[in-house]
């Protein structure tokens, strides 16, 4: 029965609350509250600032959380359009330098006496102890076996094998390869060869001849496969003569990197088409 009468006696006291709050509002000055409203709301103020603070923090909160997810989103996007313009960029150089290898290649045709055909390397040989590439023109574009192969830097090597479409080509830099070749500045007559590491040897050099390094070696013209004055590369070496030799050796600079070609220009032999 307590709990009953607390009860009844709660109900009284909200009713009396309401029809005093009511009365207040129907007085001629709805503004004031009067002393039992602002009693309640002086009680209730704690509860309120509570309350507006939490929606305060929960507002920041869901802002944060939306701002969080519209930042992600455009980290995404912004990622993306590096990406893209990295591979922008990476096409645009590479196009670039193909440009300006080309651009000197042509040069180089332009001024040459001989009849060319430019080729790109489209494949390379795997084997380390061969020293060999493809390229993407044959016998239907003219190239036939022993056509010499160069760049706007000097000789690269000579084709050894044709298929109508496609050529395989003997680096300089292969023990098959020899050239014969001219000491530019000192005159002297010998032999390039390749030593299969990138490097190029030259053999037969006078015992006598006193040839300072640096010199530039260039093509002879001897053999049927290269002009005369292709350069070849620059004399890096000369080895003592062995005790009773007859000749010297020493090593060559390659002048082309034969290790990166891309495009290369083939001399077509005597009566092959024009290009």
């Amino acid at each position: 029965m307590s709990g009953r009468r607390r009860t009844i006696f709660f109900l009284v006291m909200l009713l009396a609350v309401l029809v005093l709050l009511t009365g207040q509002v129907r007085g001629e000055d709805r503004r004031s509250l009067g002393p039992l409203g602002t009693g309640v709301l002086t009680a209730l103020a704690p509860l309120q600032t509570v309350m507006a603070r939490v929606a305060d923090s929960l507002s920041r909160s869901w802002q944060l959380y939306t701002e969080i997810g519209r930042l992600r989103v455009e980290n995404a996007r912004l990622r993306e359009e590096v990406q893209r313009l990295t591979r922008e960029v990476t096409r645009l150089r590479e196009t670039a330098q193909a440009a300006r290898r080309l651009e000197t290649l042509l040069a180089f045709k332009l001024q040459t006496p001989y009849r060319v055909v430019a080729a790109r390397v489209v494949g390379r040989d795997p084997a380390s102890w061969f020293a060999t590439i493809v390229v993407d023109r044959g016998s239907a574009d003219g190239v036939a076996r022993n056509s010499a192969v160069v760049t706007a830097e000097g000789a690269v090597g000579r084709v050894i094998e044709t298929t109508p479409f496609t050529a395989r080509v003997l680096l300089l830099s292969d023990p098959r390869s020899a050239v014969g070749v001219i000491l530019q500045h000192s005159r002297e007559i010998g032999v390039v060869e390749g030593n299969g590491q990138g490097d190029l040897q030259i053999k037969y050099l006078s015992r006598a001849s006193a040839v300072p390094p640096g010199d530039i070696v260039i093509t002879s013209g001897q053999g049927g496969v290269f002009p005369r004055g292709i350069v070849v590369g620059r004399l890096q070496t000369l080895h003592a003569a062995a005790s009773g030799a007859v000749f010297r050796e020493g090593t060559v600079r390659a002048a082309v990197d034969l290790g990166r070609l891309e495009e290369v220009l083939i001399l077509l032999p005597e009566g092959g088409p024009r290009h």
